[in-house]
């Protein structure tokens, strides 16, 4: 499902491509002993001045205030994660993304997406609030209240919704609120990580039976019946071979976003994926880009919100093929 809001039209201009290197850091808000940087390859500091993460468990998550986690980023950076999800020379507008100088610099949405991941992954590591093996991603909404600006700096607020029994296995659902350096509210964020073949306690339902929450954003299904208005292949980046030399020591100077850090294509490889597997998040910001070139000129003021079910594995070189329905002002995907 992806929403447009009013439709808008915009000139491209020459663009010079980007030269050096600016690292993304995530720091903190200042609280407890979050007042030092981290650099995203590194760590992230969650403690707060009230209690430290490594104290929390599913048992007294609810209602844990967790600390804000602000990220600082440049055009570099944006620029970076334009490139990884397949923005080139091709696309309308591409001096919009590509162009460091340019006076309409834009950013993709799923730009945000790196950065929450990061931290949820540091929560399982620091924490028991999430567990690290036999778990993938499950659903992704994203949505916009007013457009990235080329740099700055943007925090995080993350809160829990629930943790759901679906039978099967157990949703771990989050939310996050995003604001700019003054407070103003970004863009919100709707996080699912569903843990195969473990079943925990859910409200309401309790243990043993499949709960949901109302809060959640539905899903749109397809309309019965009717041929996709388009279909748009994307092919996901190939396996690099040097992605187990690097996922072992990670370079502690090497944006979260840069095209030659794997971790911005490959999802971590263990017991449950032995292979490496590319990133739901990494794919999904080829479909939003896709859809922007198709259904928006390549405009991303033209973005409101998308939502996603990860649904399977995506292999790295694999050929991904969107299915999209114009229905009056949203795009519906399957």
């Amino acid at each position: 499902m992806f929403r447009f809001p009013q439709l808008a039209s915009i000139k491209a201009k020459n663009y010079f491509l980007p030269t050096g290197k600016r690292f993304a850091s995530i720091i903190s808000d200042g609280r407890g002993k979050c007042d030092e940087k981290f650099d995203t390859s590194y760590k992230v500091c969650l403690d707060n001045d009230k209690s430290s993460v490594k104290d929390v468990t599913m048992e007294n998550v609810r209602g844990y205030e967790f600390p804000k986690v602000c990220l600082r980023y440049g055009r570099e950076d944006a620029i970076q994660h334009a490139l990884a999800v397949g923005i080139d020379e091709s696309y309308p507008n591409w001096a919009h993304y590509l162009d460091r100088g340019n006076t309409s610099f834009q950013i993709l949405p799923t730009f945000l997406l790196p950065v929450a991941n990061q931290i949820l992954l540091e929560l399982s590591w620091q924490s028991q609030i999430m567990p690290t093996e036999r778990c993938v991603h499950g659903e992704i909404y994203v949505k916009l209240f007013q457009p990235l600006k080329p740099d700055g700096e943007i925090c995080f607020e993350l809160e829990l919704v629930d943790i759901l029994d679906k039978g099967k296995g157990t949703n771990f659902c989050y939310n996050f609120h995003g604001t700019d350096a003054a407070g103003r509210k970004i863009f919100f964020i709707e996080y699912q990580i569903y843990e195969m073949g473990v079943r925990r306690y859910s409200s309401p339902g309790g243990q043993g039976k499949s709960a949901h929450h109302p809060n959640i954003v539905p899903l749109v299904a397809p309309p019965a019946g009717r041929e996709p208005d388009v279909v748009l292949p994307f092919t996901a980046v190939p396996f690099d071979p040097k992605y187990f030399e690097s996922v072992k020591s990670p370079p502690k100077d090497m944006s979260l976003f840069a095209t030659n850090y794997h971790k911005q294509y490959y999802a971590i490889t263990d017991k449950l994926r032995p292979e490496p597997r590319c990133h739901g998040r990494y794919y999904l910001g080829a479909v939003v880009q896709n859809i922007l070139k198709y259904f928006g000129e390549g405009d991303v003021s033209r973005f409101k919100s998308v939502k996603t079910r990860l649904s399977y594995p995506v292999s790295p070189g694999e050929t991904i093929l969107t299915k999209a329905w114009h229905l009056a002002s949203y795009i519906d995907l399957a």
